[in-house]
């Protein structure tokens, strides 16, 4: 596969990277994002941090074909477009593979980061070797990406695999609710935060020094290894209703792997023995023993190291 910079635009990180190399990076840039100064901000630091990528590979410039980004937010892809940040303020309908081939001289292509991030997993990742993969990331949102044959699918060009805006029931009420408002890291800390100002008794209490507003996906999994009853509750309703959503995406789809990322997914047994145990629950009871869960294995670099196969593809015949 050819050279080419892959870019990580997100809410609070941007960093480029020259690759990949079986799945490598040959070097990392990172820059500060100033949340106050907008889209613009971000845009002032790119071509630098890109030029800065390129020399950090020790490889000519001239060998690079290409710029893949992924973006921390819906984009259109067929027309490398941002259409929003629900982080940054400036990304709405920005053309940003023409401006950045502008300047660059490179040209571009632009696409979702949790995509991109499925992708990666699919071709250099814990997907390597399968035809059909589904990509999670659950982290302070829930997003997607669905790759076959190596190849992402990338809807009608506004994307696809949204499985963070699938619908299941809410465990308070039973009423339909988005996946990410009750899964996601963040979900996660509310969910057990409202609960303690419901008066329910929680070993949370101590761990957070009484701050409540410390408490988060990380501290609720601590609780639980450790029997709190609220903690351990919240782990499997969380592992139940993520066991609804990969269900139905199994029956539908039928990947070889369901790759999970993300911070939530580096929590250990409790979890995952749950959320595996929820899942054949729900699948189609016919697929059973012919789909794996596992967690993901790139680690940060993830989307840079899928923006970069992006941007060597743009070349492709």
């Amino acid at each position: 596969m050819a050279l080419a910079v892959g870019v990580e635009i997100g809410g609070t990180k941007l960093q480029a990277g020259a690759g990949p190399v079986d799945g490598r990076l040959l070097s990392l840039a990172r820059a500060a994002v100033d949340p106050s100064r907008g889209a613009r901000g971000i845009r002032e630091k790119l071509p630098a941090l890109i030029d800065e990528a390129i020399a950090g590979s020790g490889r000519p410039r001239g060998e690079f074909c290409g710029v893949g980004v992924g973006f921390g937010g819906p984009v259109d892809s067929n027309r490398g477009v941002t259409l929003i940040s629900h982080q940054i303020e400036g990304w709405n309908d920005f053309p940003l593979a023409g401006w950045l081939h502008e300047q660059t001289g490179f040209s571009v292509r632009v696409q979702n980061d949790a995509s991109i991030a499925g992708l990666a997993e699919a071709l250099e990742g814990a997907g390597k070797g399968f035809r059909r993969v589904f990509y999670i990331t659950i982290g302070s949102g829930i997003g997607g990406g669905w790759v076959v044959d190596g190849r992402l699918d990338e809807g009608g060009g506004l994307g696809a695999a949204e499985i963070g805006h699938t619908w299941v029931p809410d465990p308070d009420d039973g009423d339909p609710e988005k996946l990410e408002n009750l899964c996601s890291g963040w979900s996660i800390g509310r969910r057990a935060r409202e609960a303690l100002d419901d008066g329910e008794p929680s070993l949370l209490e101590r761990l957070s020094g009484g701050d409540m507003n410390r408490i988060d996906a990380r501290m609720v999994y601590q609780a639980a290894e450790r029997d709190d009853l609220l903690a351990r509750a919240i782990i499997d309703e969380t592992c139940n209703l993520l066991g609804v959503a990969i269900g139905n995406i199994i029956t539908l789809l039928h990947p070889e792997r369901v790759v999970v990322g993300g911070g939530v997914s580096l929590m250990g047994p409790l979890f995952w023995d749950s959320l595996r145990a929820s899942v054949s629950r729900y699948a189609f009871h016919l697929f059973e023993g012919r789909y794996e869960i596992v967690p993901a294995a790139l680690g940060e670099d993830v989307v840079v190291v899928g923006a970069a196969i992006l941007g060597a593809r743009e070349n492709e015949t």
